[in-house]
């Protein structure tokens, strides 16, 4: 009897990540575009966001929520200002 390595029964898992690119003129983006074009994490973002400091963004589907790029502008803008966001 020979014994087969868990590893080999497995699957393999196609999996897709989305990586983060420059803001698009217009349109939206998602959470790591976000986070890239601010510069700070996961984290202190969606904190951010229960503060009221942040938007909250769009929801897309049950998983997918997406923030229109004229907020992140006006984001940017702001801090820029050193307004309160």
């Amino acid at each position: 009897m020979t014994t087969k390595n868990i590893n080999s029964q497995r699957k393999t898992r196609n999996k897709i990540t989305y990586i983060p690119t420059s803001l698009p003129p217009e349109g939206v983006v998602r959470l790591c575009t976000v986070l890239a074009v601010l510069g700070i994490s996961k984290t202190s973002f969606l904190n951010g966001v229960k503060e009221g400091k942040y938007p909250a963004g769009k929801l897309l589907s049950p998983r997918c929520r997406v923030w229109p790029v004229s907020e992140i502008r006006a984001l940017l803008a702001s801090l820029e200002n050193g307004e309160d966001a």
